[in-house]
């Protein structure tokens, strides 16, 4: 991998794996101007998983999607980029954990683990994602969507 700064290569002088996320976490040390930066290694899951649409039509698994998707769901709260973030990362390894691993994920397995973990964090988030998800339209209905 090349410096970001000069553009020169650079040598891993420190590695470790990060196995809930399954990624590599390496710092690097450049052999030009002896800058030291952080990268982590990990799976192009566009590559490895689909989501298997409502419609039965299959599409790449796109992490901006559910990053986006829990976003909007969390524009109320403080920081929320950092904090969708934070719960994305949750929902891929929530996911992922599954062994093994399934090559096609349906989007309604999708919406469940993120409803669960919105839930967790903060109630009205999970509400207005799954208003985004299903039709929400009265209380009962919200209640039945969390049971």
């Amino acid at each position: 991998m090349d410096c970001i700064y000069c553009g020169k290569e650079t040598k891993v002088v420190n590695s470790r794996p990060k196995k809930a996320d399954k990624q590599v976490w390496r710092r690097r040390r450049c052999l030009g101007c002896h800058a030291i930066v952080t990268s982590t290694e990990s799976y192009l899951l566009k590559d490895v998983l689909r989501v298997q649409k409502k419609n039965g039509s299959f599409e790449p698994f796109h992490r901006d999607k559910l990053f986006l998707s829990i976003l909007k769901a969390t524009d109320h709260l403080p920081k929320t980029t950092e904090l969708a973030g934070s719960l994305t990362a949750t929902v891929l390894r929530h996911i992922i954990k599954r062994t093994p691993l399934d090559v096609v994920v349906s989007s309604r397995v999708i919406a469940k683990e993120v409803s669960q973990v919105l839930k967790r964090y903060d109630a009205a988030a999970a509400v207005r994602y799954l208003s985004f998800q299903t039709n929400l339209q009265l209380p009962n209905d919200v209640r039945r969507t969390f049971k």
